[in-house]
């Protein structure tokens, strides 16, 4: 896809929004970056873990292949990570909810992790020539590091067992709001992106939840607003009925990371 400027052609750089992992072809992502994004919770999870230390996080799409990981390296330098069904899986020492993963607990660890949703998008992603880890806490590293991209960009919403979830779709919004803000207010970036049809969806139900005027300067407001909407989504409705609801808040503090986790291709974890 092109536009004709007054100097010229120029190709737009596609920026495409995934409502499920099974909705793509895994080949499409080839050469380009992925994002997964599993708001509620194992992204948020991630980034708090790395954020505090951790080592880096190897994502595994079994409870044994985790457990594997463990019994080929040191005990006490590997912990388990995960969920099944939203709760901890038996004989793990963390479940999925970022305050699970305090420093004085996982700095200097590396975490064999596996969740429900999260784990399996990003195994799904592998074809992707970069894959990096987005969540609300880290939405403004994740904002300034695509912008760096001159490839494809695919935001990969995990969803729940199948189904499309409005705290992924949120999110994705949110991300290509800000990318499209961007590219305006920049004269050699304009008409940047190129959006598939779930972006501007995405983008749509973004400006929907959170209003023409969103105050994007004040953190505070801003993840009270992201708070309720999560609140009012299937998956923070399943974490109030499984007793977290202290996590849809954690899962909601906008911008409070500055990092962005990507996979290391050599040791298939994820650092910063």
């Amino acid at each position: 896809m092109s536009i004709v400027h007054d100097k010229g052609t120029r190709i737009l750089q596609p920026l495409n929004v995934c409502f499920l992992p099974t909705l793509m072809e895994a080949a499409d992502l080839a050469g380009g970056t992925a994002v997964i994004i599993d708001i509620l919770r194992a992204s948020s999870t991630i980034i708090t873990a790395l954020h505090n230390g951790a080592k880096r996080v190897i994502p595994c799409g079994t409870p044994d292949e985790a457990r594997q990981i463990r019994q080929q390296s040191d005990a006490d330098a590997v912990l388990l990570g995960g969920e099944r069904g939203g709760v901890l899986i038996e004989g793990f020492d963390c479940g999925n909810s970022p305050a699970e993963y305090p420093a004085r607990r996982v700095a200097g660890k590396t975490i064999a992790f596996t969740t429900t949703n999260g784990t399996q998008a990003l195994l799904k992603s592998a074809a992707a020539e970069t894959i990096l880890i987005g969540a609300f806490v880290n939405r403004r590293a994740v904002i300034d590091r695509l912008q760096l991209d001159q490839c494809a960009v695919h935001l990969v919403c995990a969803g729940t067992n199948g189904v499309i979830t409005g705290e992924d779709v949120l999110f994705s919004g949110a991300v290509v709001e800000a990318l499209q803000k961007s590219s305006a207010s920049n004269i050699s970036d304009m008409d940047r992106w190129a959006l598939n049809d779930s972006a501007r969806i995405a983008q749509g139900y973004w400006r929907q939840i959170m209003g023409e005027n969103t105050d994007y300067d004040c953190a505070e407001k801003l993840s009270s607003q992201i708070e309720s909407a999560l609140r009012e989504t299937q998956g923070g409705r399943n974490l109030l009925d499984l007793g977290y609801d202290s996590d849809i808040r954690l899962c909601s503090m906008v911008d409070s990371i500055g990092m962005v986790p990507m996979l290391n291709r050599k040791n298939g974890g994820l650092s910063c």
